[in-house]
């Protein structure tokens, strides 16, 4: 009957275990439909490659916003009203109206640190 038991136990994690690995796999490409936006995404490469200051006075953050993901990027050597958000493409999102960019702020949700330090709250 112990037997049974534990053959059963092995059995099911069998099928559960190959489908934990597979979601992690998916994870990694979870920033723009990539692995490594900083490298993979031109665009982002070439904003990253004019941060001058380096990963302490310099930061990438990725925010979900709409349900769309939304890459900022901070610097040092912008103004505090940073508005430096990009979508996937490259797009750059139009906050310059004060409605909108307060929108953003109070609506938008961080997911991740891609690059340095969050130096705008």
């Amino acid at each position: 009957m112990k037997a049974i038991k534990l053959n059963m136990i092995i059995l099911a994690l069998s099928f559960i275990l190959p489908f934990q690995s597979c979601e992690k796999s998916t994870e990694n490409k979870g920033i723009c439909g990539v692995e490594d936006p900083l490298n993979n995404l031109s665009w982002l490469n070439k904003e990253f490659k004019s941060l001058i200051g380096g990963p302490e006075m310099n930061g990438i953050v990725l925010y979900e916003y709409n349900e769309q993901q939304i890459i900022e990027i901070q610097s040092s050597e912008f103004s505090s009203t940073n508005q430096h958000q990009y979508y996937c493409d490259g797009t750059k999102l139009n906050l310059d109206d004060s409605i909108e960019y307060s929108d953003f702020m109070r609506n938008r949700k961080e997911i991740k640190i891609i690059y340095g330090s969050k130096i705008w709250r």
